[in-house]
């Protein structure tokens, strides 16, 4: 009897995880695993962390603050015992590009009318659907003299100074200092490759090899972690489901052929997983 097709899900933990339980409900004929490609953590160096208590100290003098992901809202909030006080005695608003860092919010306290992001039939959830909706809150953070800030992760802790300089797009910063308002920038977390041994990856190559294999890939890191991890993949044999267009044409790049295109909802992924097995 052939195996069942395995499905590797790429994000962070633990979305991992969760995306891997809810989508093996959805398909129980597919093996569904989870196989993170990008590992985070909080910053515990001293500048971040002091950069991080400045950034909340500033709260009152913002109009909104700009969450990149969902370990970036994780990151910020574990920052000061009593963060949900603050940030509710602040007035601040919150923007999230994607529906998990929006729910990631909630998590915290926050109420979803004091959220900014895609609604939930958006054709994409990204900066720039969620850019047109915040306008309101561009023009006045101009009027006002007030600030935003971004809050975003890294990939190498950097010293001194550096300690602002995050890394991975920058779209809606660009935006916003294009608009003419000043951005304040704070790192919230660090990003890394998986940690994986010899006896790992010859493992995960043998079931390469042997199943008809579908990545799901959230993030265009992941995916370069995963090249650089496995050298020498024929990726053109395995399936993926991209859920962003960059992330597809990137995927495209890498070799893959059999891709599919989805929102990161759970039931378009599911669809899309169906579709190509």
């Amino acid at each position: 009897m052939a195996q069942r097709p395995l499905v590797l899900v790429t994000r962070p933990e633990p979305q991992a995880s969760r995306w891997t339980s809810q989508l093996q409900q959805l398909l129980p004929e597919v093996d569904i695993r989870a196989l993170p490609l990008i590992v985070t953590a909080p910053v515990h160096a001293p500048a971040y962390q002091q950069r991080l208590q400045l950034a909340w100290d500033s709260l009152p003098e913002l109009v909104a603050a700009y969450f990149v992901s969902v370990p970036a809202v994780t990151g910020f909030f574990a920052a000061v015992p009593d963060a949900l006080a603050r940030w509710q005695a602040a007035g601040v608003r919150a923007w999230a590009p994607g529906r998990g860092t929006r729910d990631a919010l909630l998590q915290t306290g926050i109420p979803a009318a004091g959220i900014d992001s895609p609604p939930a039939d958006a054709a994409q959830f990204d900066s720039e659907t969620l850019w047109p909706l915040v306008q309101p809150q561009v023009a006045q953070a101009l009027q006002q003299g007030r600030r935003m800030l971004r809050v975003r992760g890294t990939d190498q802790l950097l010293p001194g100074e550096q300690v602002d300089q995050g890394a991975g797009r920058d779209w809606m910063g660009q935006q916003l200092q294009a608009a003419g308002v000043t951005v304040d920038t704070v790192v919230a977390y660090q990003r890394q490759p998986p940690a994986w041994d010899g006896a790992f990856v010859a493992s995960l190559r043998q079931q390469l090899a042997a199943r008809r294999c579908l990545w799901l890939w959230s993030s265009s890191q992941a995916l370069e972690h995963a090249v650089a991890l496995l050298p020498g993949h024929d990726w053109s044999a395995d399936g993926a489901v991209a859920t962003h267009p960059r992330i597809a044409e990137n995927a495209r790049r890498c070799g893959f052929v059999q891709l599919q295109q989805a929102r990161p909802v759970l039931a378009d992924v599911a669809q899309s997983i169906q579709s190509l097995l």
